[in-house]
């Protein structure tokens, strides 16, 4: 199972400039965005990067929208996110599998979403048991038909990819139940765990979102709020992180980390501020 060991790391803080890197991977909850507001000075940031001609990408666990669909939800808080600048746990589910085996035949146990993402990739959706792959995401929609037929894939050695395992979501009038779990219900039944678990903090996404930016790990940098969910995730796989301070991590827990990291700042407005300072 593909996921970030809980210790503690060394990494070597760089002198690199935050303007010097050829690709930004964001990521969105307490980095982009607070519930219900865009954070002071993303815009900026992306719109700097836009300028400069730097690749973008937005790094969501979103397990239910096809991702273009999070870009336009992205974009009624003003975040100027193209389309294929929103990479989803969806997007690197499907591309994952499509990269282990092209053409794989895949069970969705998931929502609307999921579908759309598994056949973009070239991927082969079906509603019965005999699927090579079951891929358990958000599914508002279960039914007892839907999780008989995983069960019976899982038990007949399908292979068993969870999107993530979000415990619960922010909702309108409360917290409601994440990825987790739909995940939880057929991990249950079929009495195994998932083979690997894509979205954060997994190093799955990150590892698939630089591969859909075409360039070395080397030249991204990933954008953070959360020292065990983004920089180590980002660490693992060789990017440099920069830190924000506007979401979960704070100083007093990175300095009792452990962790180096390369950049650190309030949020993302440092990356306008570089850009905008003379060169």
């Amino acid at each position: 199972m593909a996921s970030v060991r809980r210790r503690r790391v060394a990494y070597n803080p760089m002198t690199r400039s935050l303007t010097d890197y050829a690709a930004y991977l964001f990521d969105v909850d307490g980095t982009l965005l607070h519930p219900g507001a865009t954070i002071p000075g993303a815009i900026e940031a992306l719109e700097a990067l836009k300028a400069h001609g730097k690749a973008i990408r937005a790094v969501t666990n979103n397990s239910r929208m096809a991702h273009h669909r999070v870009a336009e939800r992205f974009r009624r808080f003003g975040l100027p996110l193209d389309d294929d600048e929103v990479f989803s746990a969806l997007t690197a589910t499907a591309r994952f599998i499509a990269h282990e085996r092209p053409g794989a035949t895949v069970f969705p146990f998931g929502a609307d979403g999921l579908v759309y993402e598994l056949e973009a990739a070239g991927l082969t959706v079906t509603d019965r048991d005999n699927a090579e792959y079951v891929v358990a995401g958000y599914f508002p929609e279960i039914s007892v038909e839907s999780m008989t037929t995983a069960m019976r894939a899982l038990l007949g050695g399908a292979r068993f990819i969870a999107v993530n395992t979000d415990r619960r979501y922010p909702g309108a009038d409360g917290p409601i139940p994440g990825a987790g779990a739909f995940v939880a219900a057929i991990e249950r039944a079929a009495g195994r765990e998932p083979d690997v678990i894509v979205g954060k903090p997994s190093i799955t996404i990150v590892q698939e979102a630089v591969t859909s930016v075409g360039l070395p790990a080397s030249e991204c940098l990933f954008i953070g709020d959360n020292i065990e969910t983004d920089v180590l995730a980002a660490h693992s796989v060789g990017l440099s992180a920069l830190l924000v301070w506007t979401g979960v991590s704070t100083p007093d827990d990175l300095a009792a980390s452990g962790v180096q990291v390369a950049h650190v700042g309030d949020s993302v407005a440092a990356l306008a501020e570089a850009f905008a300072a003379p060169r």
